[in-house]
């Protein structure tokens, strides 16, 4: 058996027998890569990149040490599932106004997976991060990366409002138990005085009925701030409503009792808005707009409310120590026995555990109200331009990419089409078969 061998003319040789085997597929190939890279349609890429910064503001349960340890390292952890996620991809479709009105769920989820496909995103370490976007349109991608842009940026902050507020209720409630607690010990300390107000000299009298006066005034300011917490938990339902859900307005209706601003134009803006859809549906663009109006006022309100639950929040702390300060001087005047001694201890280990737990909530409530303005953590520091050239289809590497998978191709089919030939042209195509050759044939001149 001969050794085979592949010489250069013998390649050569193949190609001028087998040109058509490589010239079809290669220029099918070129004129495919060719027609594609003029004809696919341009869509053009819109980018920007944001910086965000370290917050400044610590856990206030913990202590600093602590809190500085357990501050995530990595700030984007979640980046891509919320740039991804479907309510941000329907807060795009609204804005470019792709399907903003289409109710066929399917084909309302085809839009939202084609529209997905058109972000890519990148992280550049921990602190950075960049969104693009393609479409035919180049104003269109360009807005299209602002919208994702404030998208992010404002789930963001409401995730962190809401730890925020879930801190500032717990605290609430752990002062309001504790503020019962310590009536309850003070109310028993203000009885024990009682038992010797009639040895007091008058003017420790008058202290002591200031002592009820304040008392009195503590109930109202407590009673007002239940109302204004059961306000907030109303509005915060309201404003957590999703964008085709109808705004429960069974509760709302009673905001505009309280006396805080913008509760009057509540009023008007729910009862348009409740007028609306009882004639069209959600969907209808004034039900949208009435819609909007009752949710901006949801915030003011809440805004307003929180504004005056810090005001009177000082009320109260102000006079609970004009009242502490009564029931010590009082006492001080009275001849305490051992019974009263033992309500003295138990008032001031109560009054003290109320005192630190008030300024775990100021301090919450500093928190929240810092990070309600954290927006500025974000720093773009490559804004959205407007495309002028497309980003796609890239000619020179389609064409360029066609023009090596045509040669591939090329040789791949002629050299199938030899290996498959089974008719004798050489000596060498006889020996295979171990058979004597008996006589030449002379090959043509031409």
């Amino acid at each position: 058996m001969r050794n085979a061998q592949f010489t250069f003319d013998e390649f050569t040789s193949m190609l001028r027998r087998r040109r058509l085997a490589f010239i079809i597929p290669a220029a099918l190939i070129i004129a495919i890569c060719a027609t594609g890279a003029f004809l696919l349609p341009r869509e053009y890429e819109s980018s920007t990149t944001i910086l965000v910064q370290e917050n400044q503001t610590l856990n206030p349960l913990l202590n600093y040490r602590l809190a500085m340890e357990l501050q995530p390292d990595d700030r984007l952890g979640d980046f891509d599932e919320i740039v991804y996620s479907r309510p941000t991809i329907e807060g795009l479709m609204d804005s470019l106004g792709l399907g903003k009105y289409e109710t066929n769920l399917p084909l309302r989820d085809k839009i939202i997976t084609a529209i997905s496909k058109n972000i890519k995103t990148s992280r550049q370490g921990t602190s950075s991060f960049t969104i693009s976007y393609y479409d035919t349109i180049p104003s269109r991608a360009q807005q299209a990366v602002r919208v994702l842009s404030e998208l992010f940026i404002q789930t963001k902050l409401n995730v962190q409002n809401r730890k925020n507020e879930f801190t500032v209720n717990f605290f609430k409630r752990k002062v309001g138990e504790l503020r019962s607690t310590f009536q309850n010990s003070q109310r028993a300390m203000v009885d024990a005085l009682q038992r010797h107000i009639d040895s007091l000299p008058e003017d420790d009298r008058t202290l002591y009925a200031n002592i009820n006066k304040y008392g009195e005034n503590l109930h109202a300011l407590e009673q007002t701030m239940k109302n204004y917490n059961d306000a907030l938990s109303i509005l915060e339902a309201a404003a957590n409503t999703q964008r085709t859900e109808h705004i429960d307005l069974t509760k709302l209706y009673l905001i505009p009792l309280l006396d805080v601003p913008y509760s009057k134009d509540l009023q008007n803006a729910v009862t348009s808005y409740d007028q609306l859809s009882q004639e069209y549906t959600e969907q209808y663009p004034d039900v949208q707009t009435a819609r909007a109006k009752v949710i901006q006022l949801v915030g003011l309100v809440a805004n307003a409310i929180r504004a005056e639950e810090v005001r009177k929040q000082d009320q109260i702390m102000s006079l609970d120590r004009m009242r502490h300060d009564a029931i010590v001087a009082v006492q001080q005047a009275a001849a305490a026995n051992s019974q009263d001694q033992d309500l003295q201890a138990n008032f001031d280990i109560y009054q003290k555990l109320y005192g630190e737990m008030e300024v775990k909530l100021e301090q919450a409530q500093t928190t929240r109200d810092l990070d309600q303005n954290s927006a500025q953590n974000y720093i773009v520091i490559d804004p959205p331009q407007l495309p002028v050239k497309p980003a796609k289809p890239n000619k020179a590497l389609i064409i360029g990419g066609g023009f090596g998978l045509a040669l591939f191709m090329g040789l791949l089919s002629a050299g199938l089409t030899e290996l498959f030939d089974t008719r004798i042209r050489v000596p060498q195509d006889v020996e295979i078969f171990e058979k004597p050759i008996i006589a030449y044939l002379p090959a043509p001149k031409s």
